[in-house]
């Protein structure tokens, strides 16, 4: 059994969950809003574009009639008549249309930050379970997202009510107004309704935005073990960590071991198991200092850049391999092999002076 499906989640959810969520369409968002945005656009399209629709229609309609003729309907004409009316429609509406898209499009996209994945459309399986949709009736969110639903019906449906009774003493004027003056009052009265509705609409959909913002942060809490396995994940298990440094360790020794073994004195080897480059500076340091050392192919590397310097090698078996654990790179050898040390080491001025003396000659 899931431990973690009884866990309390307390923890914020870290930036890849959000991220994950993100890539899977998953984010705060509310409809309310971009709907209180479009009717609110729509109210002050119709009011700003309203006189050039109606121009458009009327002015259509009138050049349609006066070009009719009793006699010329047949189908071909009727066709064509019906296609002007169209056009005429299309270009009265397009305009308020285009605002009103162009207005849910920006608010959509808002509230997503730009977001276009298609995982939203993947059918899941899981929902088709009844239980997992009874589940879902049931649930305290449903139970929510219904009395969000009557709050808000009842808020708008009382500002709509508000705004129209607002405008009854102004009914017994429109009867003696002209019809074209009267339709134009009637507009702004429902241009009026609609702007009041739209307004109390847009601040739903703002504390909407609000509630769902919250409530999609609290869905993606995480608990205390999620986030030590989201770390373990991102930064890689302690096993493989150590592993990690141990390579970068034997990267840098190599690396050393290639610049320091040229100014060595002495290489003493095991033969092939173990290399330790020996240099000592008797201005500078107390005892010989192990600059270089390497095991099995680093070995063999070590020695092949000695014979390329003409470093000397000396095999020693047990100096080397207790070089090798006992001292670490950079370091003065203990005195326990000073007298070992030095016997290699004379060994070896020994050999230069007589090179030394063999060139002279």
């Amino acid at each position: 059994m899931d431990l973690q499906l009884f866990a309390e989640r307390t923890e914020e959810p870290t930036p890849r969950r959000l991220q994950k969520a993100r890539e899977e369409g998953r984010v705060a968002r509310s409809t309310d809003l971009v709907a209180g945005l479009g009717l609110v656009a729509a109210t002050l399209a119709l009011r700003g574009l309203g006189g050039y629709s109606v121009q458009q229609v009327t002015g259509g309609m009138v050049g349609a009639f006066e070009t009719l003729r009793p006699l010329e309907l047949t189908p071909e004409t009727t066709a064509a008549v019906m296609q002007d009316w169209a056009l005429i429609g299309l270009r009265a509406v397009l305009p308020i249309a285009l605002v009103v898209v162009a207005i849910g499009v920006v608010a959509g996209t808002l509230q997503t930050r730009f977001i276009f994945t298609l995982r939203a459309l993947v059918p899941r399986f899981a929902t088709l379970n009844p239980i997992t949709g009874l589940t879902r009736i049931f649930s305290l969110r449903t139970v929510t997202e219904l009395v969000k639903g009557l709050i808000k019906l009842a808020a708008i449906g009382y500002i709509a009510y508000r705004s129209v009774r607002g405008l009854v003493p102004q009914f017994p004027n429109l009867i003696a107004q002209t019809v074209p003056a009267g339709l134009s009052a009637i507009a702004d009265m429902v241009l009026d309704v609609m702007l009041a509705v739209g307004l109390a609409y847009l601040v739903v959909g703002v504390l909407d935005y609000g509630y769902q913002y919250w409530e999609f942060r609290r869905s993606m809490r995480m608990t205390k073990q999620e986030v030590k396995q989201e770390h373990r994940e991102q930064e890689g298990a302690p096993e493989l960590k150590s592993r990690q440094r141990q390579r970068m360790r034997e990267l840098a020794m190599r690396r050393r071991a290639l610049k320091e073994v040229p100014g060595a004195d002495v290489v003493v080897t095991n033969p092939t198991h173990f290399a330790v480059a020996l240099k000592y500076e008797a201005a500078k340091d107390e005892a010989p200092r192990v600059v270089a050392k390497g095991a099995d192919l680093l070995a063999l590397e070590i020695q092949k850049i000695a014979r390329a310097h003409d470093v000397p090698l000396v095999e020693n078996r047990t100096l080397a391999r207790g070089l090798y654990y006992d001292v670490e790179v950079g370091r003065l050898i203990p005195p326990e092999y000073y007298q070992a040390v030095a016997e290699v080491l004379a060994f070896v001025y020994n050999l230069r002076r007589q090179s030394r003396q063999a060139g002279q000659e």
